[in-house]
């Protein structure tokens, strides 16, 4: 496991490989990233719309109704659910941590240096 990322009623975990999404948990808005929306998802399943099949993903953000992934410049990657539509002081403010914490954790780049 490289990233976990915990929602209000969800959860993102990015594997090792940097490339795989699981996700589970509340999904009736889209924010698991699967075909079709779902309500309820209790067992992890892999995300096909936020899981990459040309990058490394460097991190994972799970902001209420919205997912998002991380590229290593901390930029966004890929999202899904209820996201930039709505983009309110809290959202800004919220993908703003999400990047402030993945820089702290050495998930993405820090003053042009890349982490492993």
């Amino acid at each position: 496991i490289r990233d976990i990322a915990i929602g209000g009623d969800h959860t993102l975990v990015l594997s090792a490989n940097k490339r795989d999404v699981i996700a589970f948990g509340k999904g009736g808005d889209g924010q698991l990233g699967l075909a079709g929306f779902k309500p309820w998802v209790s067992a992890p399943v892999r995300s096909k719309e936020l899981s990459s099949r040309k990058g490394d993903i460097a991190a994972v953000c799970a902001i209420n109704h919205c997912s998002l992934t991380l590229g290593n410049d901390g930029q966004v990657l890929s999202e899904a659910g209820k996201c930039s539509k709505r983009m309110s002081k809290r959202y800004a403010a919220a993908l703003q941590y999400c990047q402030k914490r993945a820089e702290r954790d050495g998930l993405v780049l820090d003053g042009g240096e890349k982490y492993q």
